[in-house]
């Protein structure tokens, strides 16, 4: 009886714990995460359409949530259709800062509701078309400022 209580409270727990973050296909970058924030500052001054506009900073709410921890940054995009990317790093903190390399995930994306999407919230083809932007329209961007 132990241990069938023990397994459905972890197939509970396992199941409905709140606060996960899935991710996007997530991009490898040939330097370390410390080069890569420098980079990721860059890429906004150099572009700064890219920030949040004001009318959306509300929807910024990571840190808030818990989330501040994942050291994540939003990307926006004006242009149709209007929307942002929410973008950690992915692995282990500790071993990134000394790593040769990086690797970068979305982990959500907000349409401009409170609500923010996660990846199994888009189909497939949304899926692609997200992941091309992300490395079109940001990756490429950020691997000419390092």
């Amino acid at each position: 009886m132990r241990h069938t209580i023990f397994v459905i409270t972890v197939i509970l727990i396992a199941g409905f714990s709140c606060g996960t973050l899935g991710g996007f296909e997530s991009v490898y970058l040939p330097v370390g995460r410390p080069i890569m924030k420098k980079a990721i500052d860059s890429f906004y001054k150099t572009y700064p359409e890219y920030q949040i506009p004001d009318k959306w900073k509300e929807l910024d709410t990571w840190h808030k949530r818990g989330y501040g921890f994942l050291g994540g940054t939003i990307f926006y995009f004006a242009k149709s259709p209007e929307e942002m990317y929410y973008v950690t790093f992915i692995g282990d903190t500790t071993n990134q800062e000394n790593s040769k390399s990086s690797e970068l995930a979305i982990r959500a994306i907000s349409k401009g509701s409170p609500k923010w999407l996660s990846e199994d919230d888009v189909n497939n083809k949304e899926k692609k078309r997200i992941e091309n932007r992300f490395r079109a329209e940001i990756v490429s961007k950020l691997e000419k400022l390092y």
